[in-house]
């Protein structure tokens, strides 16, 4: 193909020319890639100006009685689901929320989170979803950064946080929904593992919320129009941790990003499945990764979404057998508890057809136990945040490579020096990312937009990667300290934040340790007060952690150390201290 040609699929749908020009300057032995035309399965159609609730209500109008959602094995239409949607919204509208703004859902994986976005969206409102492992103080600061006055959430939930929570933040509505709204009453409950609580629950009226379910009987379906500037107007409002302050940063995530990944995540990939897509969600909600990996673009393709509200070995093979799943995403983590389930012989896994790693790089050793498991590639990728989950993937079939992970999704990349300038072939430095799913910034914070998504449009990754020459992208380090476990983010600030609040405590730091399951796993070091020396023990500071952060935040290990080392201006330098713990892991397996 000529050069033209090779550029052809990010011209069909309207990739800037002037950031195609600046690729001409680039030379072959130059750390930059764009996407091209025969890294593609077929052709991205126009981008169209559309919300994201509309993409949705084509796919409505096109397969009206297809199963749209299964959840807890109850079958939902497409006409069914967008009826609940609009009866949602009209409930919203009625509590007197308008266009622009912010509706919080603390929900797990379940029909009514998707109700409760595209319901949010279809009013032109804000939608950002809560951490459902958040204690008080990180739910507290979520509402308060993104000024959200409704919050919808199950009733459990209330009870444990809200009830409290409500007055003190200014909460003008709690929406409640129970396990069972939704659910289909055949349900083996014992499968719900951490869910049966909330399944056993009872459900009652509870003073001064509104029951989402008695609203969606009693309230007709809107037929309000509401005006959309896609590449303007927020529809999504996601938080990462941080790593250069302790509170997480709110990614502003356009109409025009979701529309465009929905179309660049389906038509870039498509060779890689024959059959309507039937999707496994196990990606939570409260990360980008359960909007994208696979579920909006599996309903711009008029497939069935099934949400996984926890993870269970057991129930995963069975839905996969019984569903006949034959796309899923998950962390490493997954893949490797499914293949050490001890009866997954009895499971026929025929169905799959795309399975992709996502969360953290899957090691070249799990892919190949999968591939010999199932017959099919475990396609590796990289992504964030800010680029709305997969920036950059392998193309089964197409353009694909054990030990990378891949190529970009229809954007581009370039590896540079601390000067931003583009570095040589096989040099490591940190990846720069530009395309149109990168998000309009952050919330609140103007100078670390203004760091970290530059004027020309690329953003700053963080991230060290390097090009080789057959055009593969290899993830080598993170620049910043960010601690990924088991696909969850931790920042290690918010995490040393919690454990100076202990009396005993001098000094501290957190880093993340090589772990066989979970990729990473978090430990704390830290410096002790002289007169707490002997006093304390590492399992107190682990418990004490554990009334104050989410689960997966909470140190594994604690390590109690004369200094915490630091360079010369007295930063803690958490470098050598992960350093040391590989080293001693390597010395465990000799």
């Amino acid at each position: 193909m000529t050069a033209k040609d090779e550029l052809s699929f990010m011209r069909n749908f309207g990739y800037p020319e002037e950031w195609i020009e600046e690729s001409k300057k680039y030379s072959p032995g130059d750390s930059y890639l764009i996407t091209r035309t025969s890294w593609a399965s077929e052709s991205i159609p126009p981008i169209p100006q559309i919300s994201t609730y509309d993409l949705w209500k084509r796919t409505v109008e096109k397969y009206p009685d297809d199963t749209s959602v299964i959840f807890l094995d109850k079958e939902i239409t497409y006409k069914e689901m967008d009826s609940t949607i609009n009866r949602y919204a009209s409930l919203l509208i009625d509590l007197g929320v308008k266009k622009g703004d912010v509706v919080a859902a603390m929900l797990p994986n379940c029909f009514q989170h998707w109700v409760a976005f595209f319901g949010a969206n279809r009013i032109g409102a804000v939608h950002t979803p809560i951490n459902v492992m958040y204690k008080d103080r990180e739910i507290a600061y979520q509402i308060k950064d993104s000024g959200a006055k409704n919050v919808i959430t199950f009733d459990v939930f209330y009870q444990l946080y809200f009830v409290k929570l409500k007055e003190e933040l200014g909460i003008e509505n709690v929406i409640v929904t129970n396990l069972k709204d939704f659910a289909s009453p055949d349900t083996n409950a014992e499968a719900l593992g951490m869910l049966k609580p909330f399944w056993d629950a009872q459900k009652a009226k509870i003073k001064g919320t509104v029951d989402l379910f008695d609203s969606i009987e009693r309230y007709k379906p809107t037929d309000v129009e509401v005006a959309c500037n896609p590449k303007e107007d927020m529809a999504l409002l996601l938080y990462t941790s941080g790593t250069t302050a302790p509170e997480p940063k709110g990614v502003i995530v356009t109409n025009f990003n979701l529309v465009f990944n929905a179309l660049s995540h389906t038509h870039q990939m498509k060779k890689s499945w024959e059959k309507r897509v039937v999707n496994f969600s196990i990606m939570p909600m409260f990360h980008t990764a359960g909007y994208f990996l696979y579920t909006i673009p599996t309903f711009y393709q008029g497939g069935t979404v099934i949400p996984i509200p926890i993870f269970s070995p057991d129930e995963a093979l069975r839905i996969i057998k019984d569903r006949k799943v034959n796309v899923i995403f998950g962390p490493p983590t997954l893949y490797i508890a499914l293949m050490q389930h001890p009866k997954i012989s009895d499971y026929d896994l025929s169905s799959l057809e795309l399975s992709v790693g996502c969360g953290a790089p899957v090691p070249v050793a799990i892919q190949e136990q999968w591939k010999k498991l199932t017959g099919l590639t475990l396609t590796n990728g990289w992504g964030m945040t800010e680029t709305n989950s997969g920036g950059i993937m392998s193309i089964p079939g197409i353009k694909e490579k054990l030990d990378s992970i891949g190529i970009p999704i229809a954007s581009e990349v370039k590896i540079v020096d601390k000067d931003l300038k583009v570095v040589p072939r096989g040099q490591a430095g940190e990846a720069l990312y530009r395309g149109f799913q990168v998000a309009k910034g952050y919330l609140n914070k103007p100078e670390q937009t203004k760091e970290v998504f530059l004027e020309d449009g690329w953003m700053r990754t963080g991230d060290t990667m390097y090009i080789d020459e057959e055009d593969f992208v290899h993830f080598v380090d993170r620049e910043k300290d960010l601690i990924v476990a088991s696909g969850y983010n931790v920042a290690p600030v918010e995490v040393e934040g919690v454990i100076y609040e202990h009396p005993a405590v001098l000094e501290a730091a957190v880093v993340g340790i090589p772990h066989k399951y979970r990729g990473e796993t978090v430990k704390a070091f830290i410096s002790l007060k002289e007169t707490y020396k002997g006093k304390v023990t590492e399992q107190e500071i682990i418990n004490f952690c554990k009334d104050k952060l989410a689960t997966f935040k909470v140190p594994k290990e604690v390590e109690f150390i004369d200094e915490i080392p630091k360079n010369v201006v007295g930063k803690l330098v958490r470098r050598i201290l992960r350093e040391r713990e590989v080293e001693k892991t390597k010395g465990q397996k000799k």
